[in-house]
């Protein structure tokens, strides 16, 4: 999906707020190292995908294999120091791309921050393009997944918890062939 066919050109950079699409995605607070790492992983494969240039902005002290203002993959990684100060270092790194720079926020004070001269993109937005691409954040840490990996419990154990020791069995259909079986003698 080529959302961003309006805005290429050479000098565009895509400045997206990892807070904004984490919070987005379900994610909110303190993120497990884990957890970012597979949507770097992600914005990364979104990137190559797209041919876009695309800066990260989390929070926090950088992680191991994601340092400050390396390339991870396909994509740059900066941090902001604390969630306090992540709105205003938001802006100025993408006041930092130039002209060119778009900026993907959820976050009302980073939109505020940013003005009107900055070409925006809300969060919900970006994410119909990049969830096109496929998931691998693992949901089971916090409590998503798919319906059918969720398991059922079935009717024994069921039984079990509500004390019913020998349930009756479900009545016997009786079906057309039972019914000329007993019509006619049959001969062995």
């Amino acid at each position: 999906m080529a959302l961003f066919g309006l805005f290429k050109s050479s000098k565009t950079v895509v400045v997206v707020d990892g807070v904004s699409l984490n919070e987005n995605l379900g994610m909110k607070g303190k993120i497990p190292p884990r957890n970012q790492l597979q949507l770097l992983r992600r914005l990364s494969s979104f990137a190559q995908r797209e041919k876009l240039d695309i800066v990260v902005v989390l929070t926090g002290s950088p992680l191991h294999k994601a340092p400050a203002r390396k390339k991870f993959e396909a994509i740059t990684v900066v941090y902001s120091k604390s969630p306090e100060a992540h709105a205003g270092y938001v802006v100025k790194t993408a006041r930092s791309k130039g002209s060119g720079a778009i900026l993907i926020s959820g976050n009302a004070s980073v939109e505020k921050k940013a003005g009107s001269g900055m070409q925006k993109m809300r969060v919900s937005t970006f994410r119909k393009a990049f969830d096109a691409g496929g998931s691998d954040i693992d949901t089971s840490e916090r409590g998503g997944g798919n319906r059918s990996s969720r398991k059922r419990p079935s009717r024994r154990r069921s039984q079990k918890k509500t004390g019913e020791k020998n349930p009756e069995p479900p009545p016997k259909e009786s079906s057309d062939a039972d019914a000329i079986n007993e019509l006619i003698d049959l001969v062995d």
